[in-house]
């Protein structure tokens, strides 16, 4: 066999300028590593450092590994490598420990919007997480009965729900575009066409039930989880959730590290509970304890741009003059007061700027005390504070929506998404077709059985309680994004086919943001105000057509 020959089955392409790597699983960034620093080409020197013989030489691959990652510390060739991982049945809540991390990794989540909850396993009953914290008595029997009761309204709204929405929308009514304009049922010429237009109407009408119904499902609820992640996002996502307070993510990211060892082991070595964090959050917590205690979280419960406090800098530039000196002090003294907010905001529960109001009122060893805290005792560069310091983007929002928004929106990584603790008691979103289809009765029932168990769990399980909240309640939470990142979320997140509720918050925070710069938001031209109900009938019939184009293709390749 010629040399050169040798290196077929690892790249595409043995002499053009741009090929593919195959066939090298666990050690590509073993070599891409020694290509950085190498006067050849990744073809050559994979021939001439790695490949003996028809194979690879994996000793010197794992022990270049071992000393770029290790002895270097060069986390760069941490993200030349990946693997694939998936997370099955575990809690809603503990898919937002891992879709939390950004950089380096795509997950993928069950959807509630497409998927039944009123289903019961044979063994497990319900489909939802059991704490295992809970142990064996009256707190798993407690949770296991209230949630059941949720579980069991949930199941008894779904067929009447469904069928008020078929009287809403009758299948001889309905109409989509299934290629050749809007057409109804009775437009349909062939049995194919009747089916297509059937399977749209049958998925249209489903998932509309589920939007609805997904409210009343609690944080509980199982679900999996793919991803894609490079080695370095799962370094970093495995100590993530060791470092969790959610001890279910403990456990996830435990299994996760075992698993990873077994196709990328030098890229996940490292990984560890965090102690700089842990000691950070204990620090927080004291500072939220002892400043932020009373603040009302129910004022301000809505969604809100947060401008520059600018009533703060007119009393400083009033005190000092208006002088060039003084407006640069008052900026950065302003500044300072905006992020220290953002720092207390994900440890205690207030809007933002009633954070930001009883920060003003406090002596300035104090802000050096809050800043001491978050910034915690860094003893080497990776010891880095959480992301309150990003705070600073053009656009602040303070909001305060149902959980199923927040799951929807938070996956958007190119800004920064911070979640206060959460609790009831800001009230819920309610589906107003469950009062309209009579179902309204059995909605306030689970929403109080919910809340039943979460006092319970408050009083004795506090560490658990989150899990009772259902995906209609509403939470507060804080996003910070540039233009470019805003324009991509609310262009994506409004079009017809997204939610109602998620696209109504979008549509929101672009009125926000044009009463503040009504030029650039005028430039985000392809956000979507137009009122949408039926979501995914559009979407459907488009799939539709899309696979009747497929078939015709598959037709004509056929002999």
């Amino acid at each position: 066999m010629e040399k050169q020959d040798l290196i077929d089955k690892y790249v595409t392409n043995k002499t053009g300028q741009v090929f593919a790597i195959t066939d090298l699983p666990g050690i590509v960034g073993a070599v891409m590593a020694r290509y950085s620093r190498a006067s050849t080409g990744l073809r050559e020197t994979l021939l001439r450092e790695f490949i003996k013989e028809d194979k690879v030489k994996l000793d010197k691959a794992y022990k270049l590994i071992e000393r770029v990652l290790i002895a270097y510390g060069d986390d760069s060739v941490g993200e030349l490598e990946g693997a694939h991982l998936s997370f099955e049945n575990i809690s809603l809540l503990a898919t937002k420990v891992i879709e939390h991390r950004r950089i380096g990794g795509s997950p993928i989540e069950q959807s509630t919007r497409y998927v039944r909850y009123d289903f019961k396993q044979a063994e497990n009953g319900y489909h939802y997480y059991l704490p295992k914290t809970l142990g064996e008595g009256t707190g798993r029997e407690t949770f296991r009965r209230l949630s059941d009761r949720i579980f069991d309204n949930y199941s008894s709204m779904w067929t009447p729900l469904h069928e008020y929405l078929e009287r809403h929308k009758p299948l001889e009514d309905a109409a989509y575009d299934m290629g050749t304009g809007m057409q109804r049922l009775a437009d349909m010429t062939t049995p194919k066409k009747i089916s297509a237009f059937k399977r749209t109407y049958r998925n249209d009408i489903k998932t509309k039930v589920c939007d609805v119904l997904r409210a009343f499902l609690p944080l509980s609820t199982r679900a999996n989880v793919g991803l894609f992640g490079n080695g370095r996002f799962f370094q970093h996502l495995i100590s993530k959730m060791l470092t969790s307070n959610l001890a279910e993510a403990n456990g996830l990211g435990q299994q996760a590290l075992v698993e990873l060892t077994k196709v990328i082991p030098h890229y996940v070595k490292r990984a560890k509970v965090f102690d700089y964090v842990r000691e950070n959050e204990r620090n927080m917590a004291e500072i939220a304890a002892k400043y932020f205690s009373d603040l009302d979280p129910t004022v301000n419960a809505e969604i809100g741009m947060i401008e520059p406090d600018h009533g703060f800098l007119a009393e400083m530039l009033q005190r000092d003059g208006l002088s060039a000196e003084n407006i640069r002090a008052a900026t950065i003294r302003e500044q300072d007061l905006n992020l220290l907010a953002a720092l207390v905001f994900a440890h205690t529960r207030g809007s933002f700027v009633q954070i930001r109001d009883r920060i003003k009122t406090l002596p300035p060893e104090a802000w050096i005390e809050i800043m001491d805290a978050y910034y915690g005792n860094r003893q080497v560069r990776r010891d880095r504070p959480e992301r309150g310091i990003e705070h600073g983007y053009p656009y602040n929002f303070d909001l305060v929506t149902e959980w199923a928004v927040y799951k929807d929106l938070m996956r958007h990584r190119m800004g920064t998404i911070m979640l206060q603790p959460m609790a009831p008691d800001l009230g819920f979103e309610m589906p107003w077709e469950l009062d309209d289809a009579g179902l309204g009765h059995i909605a306030r029932e689970t929403i109080a059985v919910a809340e039943e168990l979460y006092a319970y769990l408050d009083k004795n399980y506090p560490e658990c309680r989150e899990y009772a909240m259902l995906q209609g309640h509403r939470v507060r939470w804080l996003l910070g994004m540039n233009d470019r990142a805003l324009m991509h979320m609310l262009e994506l997140r409004t079009a017809p086919q997204g939610h109602p509720n998620y696209r109504e918050a979008c549509q929101v925070l672009h009125r926000l943001a044009a009463s503040r710069f009504p030029e650039r938001a005028e430039r985000m031209r392809f956000v979507n105000h137009e009122e949408t109900y039926w979501s995914r009938g559009d979407s459907e019939a488009r799939q539709r057509v899309k696979e009747a184009m497929l078939d015709q293709k598959h037709d004509g390749d056929s002999p």
